[in-house]
């Protein structure tokens, strides 16, 4: 781990603290590559700020203006590039670590990762310095030398995390195919007893009497018509 010692130059000689200021700026590019490398992608205002002290330690070297004025804004803008650096990779550890919790969130993972209790513990604090309101009145040298410390950390948690994935997902799948298969097995007894239900309301239905089935047949009436009388003969 590098150490993030960030003295009060100003107290030095100017020689002296062109010597500080070049060591300044050697840690801040280390610490922008090595932040570039862990979150595959350049923190820009990190880099801005290092720009910044260069421009102000070629007017130191070049004699313009007040030489103590032009080592004090290239400090600062050193000191800067190491923050902005640093936090942005515990800001991106952190994302890391939550997509990893996401992917198995439904698995209790410490009974995988014996040191996740630990682990969590890290995240937590990190976490929690990174989101706590700064003083800008006060020396921020000590915040950023902690975070620095947190950077390491999380670095470590991480890379072990990632060496239990292959189990993780194993158990994951195992889990799946579990849950599956309950699943299954319940449809399964829902249809049956469904099934069964229905065969039993059907067996015990009442059967029809025989008065109920016969069928009346409508009579037909007939009409019998009176005997016809004879004739009458007409008498002469």
């Amino acid at each position: 781990m590098t150490n993030l010692s960030l003295p009060d130059v100003q107290e030095l000689d100017q020689r002296a603290r062109a010597t500080e200021l070049v060591r300044l700026f050697q840690l801040a590019e280390e610490k922008i590559k090595l932040v570039e490398n862990l979150n595959q992608e350049l923190s820009i205002p990190a880099i801005n700020e290092l720009r910044y002290a260069g421009y102000h330690m070629a007017q130191y070297l070049a004699g313009t203006g007040d030489a103590g004025e032009q080592l004090s804004k290239a400090e600062n803008h050193c000191k800067r590039a190491i923050y902005d650096a640093v936090e942005a990779g515990v800001t991106h550890q952190l994302e890391l670590i939550k997509l990893f919790q996401n992917d198995f969130r439904n698995l209790i993972i410490s009974e995988t990762v014996s040191r996740y209790p630990e682990i969590k513990k890290q995240i937590k604090a990190a976490g929690d310095l990174i989101l706590s309101p700064r003083d800008n009145t006060k020396d921020r040298s000590e915040y950023y030398e902690e975070c620095s410390h947190h950077l390491e950390k999380l670095r470590e948690a991480n890379d072990e995390l990632e060496t239990y994935r292959d189990d993780l997902l194993k158990r994951l799948q195992r889990t799946n195919r579990e849950v599956w298969m309950y699943r299954a097995t319940v449809a399964t007894l829902l249809v049956g007893a469904l099934a069964l239900t229905y065969s039993a309301l059907g067996y015990h239905k009442p059967q029809a009497s025989a008065a109920d089935l016969t069928v009346s047949v409508p009579v037909a009436t007939t009409t019998t018509a009176p005997p016809s009388q004879p004739a009458l003969t007409p008498t002469k």
